[in-house]
């Protein structure tokens, strides 16, 4: 787990549509870390807000300046800029339970989960890669069941519900879960950079930056990627990187991510939070 106290992030070379708010500019800031301090910035700065309408799990705010929406998690730590565009799906999440029927998990099970990295990224949600036919037809080959208890407020996500899921199978552009699990664990070498080497059958070898689920290569297949021993920075000529897709779709589903602390890569918790009427990540998928 980090170590550090995130207390805001921003878009670079973005302006803000608000001065008081800062939307538009702002992503998210750390709510929880402003209500404790009570600095006269964070006072300001947390009476600019009102709230407008409780969900089923946070809440969402809007700016009495510029009538912005804001969203509050369900741990009323990360307040967090809610585009426009996208307040219909948090309403339309917000309006009933999303689970998947027990054949559906059984597959997502089966395929098993993109752990997050060493440092806790990813640990929010649970995510595993695969391909979608949704009820009306649709076919995502590179999509994501993403477990979270939150709403879908993030816009560098694309987002849909779990409930228009009608069949889920294993994606020909996902890596195999033991390769997943390698860019998990990839300690950050330099900034930016998790290097994992992978190996294809014909012995060409390719470099994953950090958390990677997809493989998108002319003249491979993802399956066939196996895990490399060596350094990346030993390697010469150096490899190349693989092409990870930018079009997943992420289909939430309610639920506890589950990962346990202690063992960041390769956690898949199955038991029950010490809390009080609180779930396993799969009894929720399940509705049970």
């Amino acid at each position: 787990m980090s170590g550090f106290t995130i207390l805001g992030t921003s878009r670079l070379g973005a302006e803000s549509a608000c001065d008081a708010c800062g939307a538009g500019a702002t992503v998210s800031f750390n709510w929880r870390y402003a209500q404790e301090r009570r600095s006269a910035e964070d006072v300001e700065r947390i009476n600019l807000f009102a709230g407008w309408k409780n969900l089923r799990r946070g809440r969402l705010y809007r700016c009495l300046t510029c009538q912005a929406v804001w969203h509050l998690d369900g741990d009323s730590e990360c307040m967090t800029h809610v585009n426009d565009e996208r307040i219909k799906l948090v309403l339309d999440w917000n309006a009933a339970p999303i689970t998947l029927p027990a054949d559906l998990v059984a597959i997502v099970q089966q395929i098993g989960p993109t752990p997050p990295d060493v440092y806790g990224n990813g640990r929010e949600r649970r995510v595993t890669p695969c391909a979608v036919e949704t009820n009306s037809g649709e076919i995502f080959e590179r999509a994501m069941i993403c477990v979270q208890a939150d709403a879908p407020v993030e816009d560098y996500l694309q987002f849909r519900l779990g409930s228009e899921i009608a069949r889920i199978h294993e994606s020909a552009f996902a890596l195999p879960a033991e390769v997943r699990r390698a860019s998990s664990r990839a300690p950050e070498m330099r900034m930016g950079f998790y290097p994992t080497l992978i190996e294809m059958p014909d012995g060409r070898r390719l470099v994953m930056n950090g958390m990677t689920s997809f493989m998108i290569m002319d003249g491979y297949a993802a399956k066939d990627a196996k895990v490399a021993n060596g350094s990346y920075f030993e390697e010469n000529p150096p490899p190349g990187f693989i092409e990870t897709p930018k079009d997943i779709v992420y289909f939430i589903v309610d639920g506890e991510p589950g990962w346990v602390p202690e063992e960041p890569e390769m956690a898949y918790s199955s038991a029950v939070r010490s809390a009080p009427k609180r779930r396993t990540w799969l009894s929720r998928l399940l509705g049970r």
